[in-house]
């Protein structure tokens, strides 16, 4: 395969030259031994293993994953992204495929590993600094091992068994790589993790020069990430038999990093808006983000139709804004007249935070009108189809209004945060052990866990009670995560690796008509039902792969 990439000879490598240490610039070719020579060289050699980062901020047609899911849609029905859904997805005509990407990536990262490490860079020792570059050189190894073990969990969630290399290849060996078990491949992720964090740092900050760099990798990430790949591990999609101890090795791998959260400096922050602002990269909860740089791309996709310059890309269903509770704890009910005459009144905090609702005064002080007739609803061309635009990772204020002048904003691509582990492990401990057993050696019960999410300063949602069914708790904390996680990236994995994709077949919008009295009337209706198949649990290979190895095999289905 072209995308298991190979070295026979090395007369030039690419670098990426970065003013800061995730962004990417210019590509520069230099001689290998010049680059080896060279310490600025190498660490440019261990940014562009960095570079491969994800970035759903960028997203599939301007729109975020969860359009392919039942909390989101594209508001143009010839979005890319639509093919997850409508039935035109195929081995022929993929969606999403990294697999070239992520395989550059994992080169990359082994060329690194197989060059770069053991160098003393002689003729550098007495430049100014050196020591403290040096320093941060060793940290290097294993901060490219953690993003190669990364890049295998974005390969692994997709396409399940995919070859696992761990060496630089030649054409011939990377056409005759053989595919790993998806069982195999998460097993290398979580061995990595665990030796990692017995070299890496606490923090990053405190590696010499690494001030600047605040998204370098520490402890913290790899703990993360070994949460993550466990709790895949021990689902459904990934534990087909319901082995047990899988969910007890998830649950020690989330506490593991419970308990170190003071020496690695994390915390719930108090202000849920924090997390996705321009300045979420300093919140306490950030374990790991992708700077993408001072842009407006987002606000571009994602501002309300009939907003200036807006093009209302990612919107939100009603499918996940009933799924907010009530601020008493209690579901919302479309059957309740009371709820249905005022259905965004004494709901969740969170749902105002993440979802444009009609009335909300968004992006300016004007209110949005998503009702029928109105400003930025319907029958106006690409207005919002289910009655909702986005509001998470949007910065309101960047404007585009003649006449105003339009600041760009940074922007952070959350891709672990500290809410997340406790969720990982409030599900993990549930299904082995129960909701209110905590078990000797780990710090929480389940339900403390997710409690400590809900109890957020600016969220506080009553506390999950004592006593829920073990089936009943993890419901609700299904429906948890997907509020507290809505458009960061989770639900689209969530529903597949639950095995639950039959729970987004029916898809829902809100029909809101204005009175003459200036009241409004508020109906729930079907917008669109997808076919779900048991082949959507993980991605096609593109034909083309599979014509070129010949020992790749295709996912069941496609």
């Amino acid at each position: 395969m072209k995308h298991l990439r190979y070295i026979t000879a090395l007369p030039a490598v690419v670098l990426l030259v970065a003013c800061s240490f995730l962004d990417t610039g210019e590509s520069t070719y230099y001689d290998k031994n010049e680059t080896l020579y060279d310490p600025s060289r190498v660490t440019q050699l261990c940014t562009q293993v960095y570079s491969y980062l994800p970035d759903e901020l960028s997203g599939i047609s301007r729109t975020l994953q969860d359009a392919a899911t039942d909390d989101a849609v594209s508001g143009y029905k010839t979005a890319h992204i639509q093919r997850f859904v409508d039935g035109s997805w195929s081995a022929n005509d993929t969606v999403d495929n990294v697999l070239d990407k992520y395989y550059r990536a994992i080169h990359d990262a082994n060329f690194y590993l197989e060059n770069c490490i053991g160098l003393t860079f002689d003729d550098w020792k007495y430049s100014d600094g050196f020591q403290d570059i040096y320093n941060s050189y060793l940290n290097y190894q294993y901060e490219v091992r953690f993003l190669r073990a990364f890049y295998y969990f974005e390969l692994v969630k997709r396409y399940g068994g995919v070859p696992l290399i761990t060496k630089t290849l030649t054409k011939e060996q990377a056409n005759t790589a053989e595919q790993a078990s998806a069982t195999d491949v998460l097993n290398f992720i979580v061995a990595e993790c665990t030796d990692l964090v017995r070299h890496l740092p606490d923090k990053p900050t405190t590696l010499p020069g690494a001030n600047a760099n605040m998204q370098r990798i520490g402890k913290g990430p790899v703990l993360a990430l070994k949460s993550r790949a466990t709790l895949y591990a021990a689902s459904p999609l990934f534990n087909p038999t319901g082995d047990a101890e899988k969910w007890k090795v998830a649950a020690a791998a989330a506490d593991e990093l419970i308990k170190q959260t003071a020496a690695l400096g994390y915390a719930i922050d108090n202000d849920y808006n924090n997390l996705f602002g321009a300045t979420n990269n300093q919140s306490p909860e950030i374990i790991l983000c992708r700077p993408q740089g001072k842009n407006t791309r987002f606000e571009a996709s994602n501002y309300p139709i009939g907003v200036s310059n807006g093009s209302g890309n990612t919107c939100p269903t009603e499918n996940l804004v009933s799924a907010y509770e009530m601020n008493d704890g209690s579901k919302f009910n479309w059957d309740d007249p009371v709820a249905a005459a005022d259905p965004y009144a004494n709901r969740d905090p969170r749902l105002e935070m993440t979802i444009v609702c009609n009335g909300v005064k968004w992006p300016s002080t004007e209110p949005v009108e998503t009702f029928i007739g109105g400003k930025n609803g319907q029958p106006l061309q690409n207005a919002t189809p289910t009655g909702y635009y986005l509001r998470k990772y949007l910065n309101n204020k960047i404007t585009f209004e003649a006449g105003k002048n339009t600041n760009s904003f940074d922007h952070n691509w959350v891709i672990f945060r500290y809410a997340e582990i406790l969720l990982n492990y409030a599900e993990a401990a549930a299904q082995a052990y129960g909701p209110d057993i905590k078990p000797a050696g780990l710090s929480l019960t389940a339900r403390e866990a997710v409690n400590l999410v809900r109890a957020r300063q600016s969220v506080q949602m009553p506390a999950f009670p004592e006593g829920i069914p073990t089936t009943d708790f993890l419901a609700r904390l299904r429906n948890e995560r997907r509020v507290e996680l809505a458009f960061e990236g989770h639900r689209f994995w969530d529903l597949r690796r639950w095995r639950l994709m039959d729970e987004m077949k029916d898809i829902y919008q809100v029909r809101i008509e204005k009175k003459a009295d200036g009241s409004f009337t508020y109906l729930k209706q079907k917008l669109i039902s997808y076919t779900i198949s048991n082949k959507l649990y993980f991605y096609p290979f593109a034909n083309a792969e599979l014509y070129k190895n010949k020992r790749l095999k295709q996912n069941p289905g496609w």
